[in-house]
């Protein structure tokens, strides 16, 4: 297993305000010698966004690929603080409700605009308005944010309503990459097709179904400070190439027809393991791990004895380790471990126990049974609704045969769980629709634990747009998060996000079932210094070059 290493020198002397006079080297000027330089990359994943504007919706595969072509204003390191990106610096004020970041200067969009306070504004604007589409990170923003304006031509001001400590690390994700205001004006549909940034690639061709086209921007010079390098990318050309199919995609890694690939399948692992040709990287993700959320608005559900009674029968440790062979560890907590203030005490509240499980369904009243043996009350058969992706690059293999797995052990308790195969539209509409599902599988990725008031707070329920999947919120919760987010006293943070996941533990929304990894598999052998970063797990291209050209 390969980790980040961070350029500590560079990122130490680029951290200060004199960024901007860094010295950018030629591309290939720090290669080792004989390696190859320029050249195309071609990297092999299992899901096509459906915008490659990451501030529409909102979904992994976006924030994916659009770190290669977008900027963030900072970026995010291991240890969660975070270094000058295309902001030099930042001021904030004493009561936390403004924030003042210094822009680099001489920096300019790929389509000849130039970057500056106005063109930040413009992307803050975008990201709050509802045209736009945003679940992400409009949900990350609106608790929070008031303006945002230009105080000078390269000083922008950010102005919240209420404290948010985490702000910066959420910045540092792509759902905050900067954007051409020229590009964003062109309206949604065209912006979707060739986002404009700042950064190391550029947009030139999207093949929908095969692959994203991206070439090197040979003016690129503003490279986050902890980048490996400065100036431009090594390579010249990047095919970002969609193989959903597990067996294809590792099989390309392989015959060398892709130097990297996406999420190796877990069946591949020890022929992986067993090449000396391929290396594996691999991230557990901060935020909420994926589960099965469970939608209150199902009169059984509404009873928290039936929520409990299921993740008690799931067997939810059993059925994923099954399922993923051990690559995926199983995790009980509402926030994964790797998260900030993760309390370990809440890693299995509700262990497997089909007896409390039985006996919890009886004191809710679900005592009788129908022709095929599940429970009923009042005539009314115990019958639960789960919908999932048909399209295997959107439910992985592994994870169909987690939801089958449910269902058996819920058979045995008594519960029917029906599984629904859905295209991508209907996936969509549902999310929007309470009552066309009880039971969803999801997960949000975040590098704060205030993640947990994103998900299930009151005010994601009202802005409506499906991402609060149990259609539910708690008084106490809402308030103990946001008494988390307006303090930077770490020890008080943590007691308030310890107290938060024992309430979400108590509310009993979701069976939880493992942690979203970044699992990259590259031919060490082809390609050196692909990186994962922290934020988001987003792989990192800028610095990666050939050590030869294929097979």
């Amino acid at each position: 297993m390969r980790r980040r290493q961070l350029c500590a020198a560079l990122a130490a002397a680029c951290a200060s305000p004199g960024l901007a006079a860094c010295v950018t080297p030629a591309p290939s000027a720090n290669l080792p010698a004989g390696t190859k330089k320029g050249g195309e990359l071609v990297y092999a994943t299992d899901r096509e966004p459906t915008c490659l504007d990451p501030h529409n919706n909102g979904d992994l595969p976006q924030t994916y690929i659009a770190r290669q072509y977008l900027d963030s204003l900072v970026s995010m390191q291991e240890d969660g603080s975070v270094v000058p990106w295309l902001a030099e610096s930042w001021e904030i004020s004493p009561d936390g409700l403004t924030y003042d970041f210094s822009l680099k200067q001489g920096v300019e969009f790929t389509d000849g605009e130039p970057f500056d306070a106005e063109a930040v504004v413009a992307n803050f604007e975008q990201i709050m308005d509802p045209a736009t589409q945003s679940s992400t990170a409009l949900l990350y923003l609106s608790p929070y944010f008031e303006s945002a304006e230009a105080v000078s031509e390269h000083v922008v001001r950010i102005s919240l309503k209420r404290p948010y400590s985490p702000l910066l690390t959420v910045l540092s994700q792509a759902f905050f990459g900067i954007e051409s205001p020229r590009a964003m004006a062109s309206g949604l549909d065209e912006n979707c097709l060739a986002p404009v940034g700042t950064g190391p690639f550029i947009v030139t061709e999207w093949k929908r179904n095969r692959e994203v086209v991206m070439v090197r921007n040979e003016n690129y010079n503003s490279a986050p400070a902890d980048a490996k390098h400065q100036g431009p990318a090594y390579l010249e050309k990047v095919t970002w190439r969609f193989l959903k199919d597990n067996t294809a995609r590792f099989g390309a890694l392989q015959s060398g027809k892709a130097q990297a690939i996406f999420n190796l399948p877990p069946e591949s692992v020890p022929a992986a393991t067993a090449d000396d040709s391929i290396e594996t990287d691999d991230f557990v993700h901060a935020g909420v791990p994926f589960a099965l959320d469970l939608n209150t608005t199902n009169a059984a559900l509404g009873d928290v004895r039936v929520r409990r009674a299921i993740v008690h029968a799931s067997d939810a440790e059993g059925i994923v380790e099954s399922a993923y062979a051990g690559v995926f560890p199983y995790e009980g907590n509402g926030i994964s471990s790797g998260t900030p203030a993760y309390d370990e005490r809440f890693h299995e509240p509700y262990p497997y126990d089909a007896q409390r499980a039985d006996a919890l369904l009886d004191e809710a009243g679900w005592t009788g049974r129908d022709a095929e043996g599940y429970r009923t009350r009042d005539g009314e058969t115990l019958a639960l609704r789960l919908p999932y992706a048909s399209d295997p690059g959107e439910t992985p293999p592994a994870d169909l045969t987690i939801f089958q797995n449910f269902q058996a052990m819920l058979k045995r308790v008594g519960v029917r769980i029906e599984l629904i195969p859905s295209d991508a539209a209907t996936m969509t509409a549902m999310k929007n629709d309470p009552t066309r599902y009880d039971i969803q599988g999801r997960y949000w990725n975040s590098p704060t634990p205030n993640v947990m008031y994103i998900k299930f707070s009151q005010e994601t329920l009202e802005i409506g747009n499906g991402q609060n999947v149990s259609q539910d919120y708690d008084e106490e919760l809402d308030e103990t998060l946001l008494a988390a987010a307006a303090t930077t006293d770490p020890e008080e943070q943590a007691a308030l996000y310890s107290k938060a996941q024992e309430n979400l533990v108590a509310q009993t929304w979701h069976v939880t079932l493992y942690p979203i990894q970044t699992r990259l598999a590259i031919r060490s052998d082809l390609v050196r210094d692909i990186w994962i970063e922290p934020s988001e797990g987003e792989p990192v291209l800028h610095d990666a070059y050939l050590v030869r050209e294929g097979l």
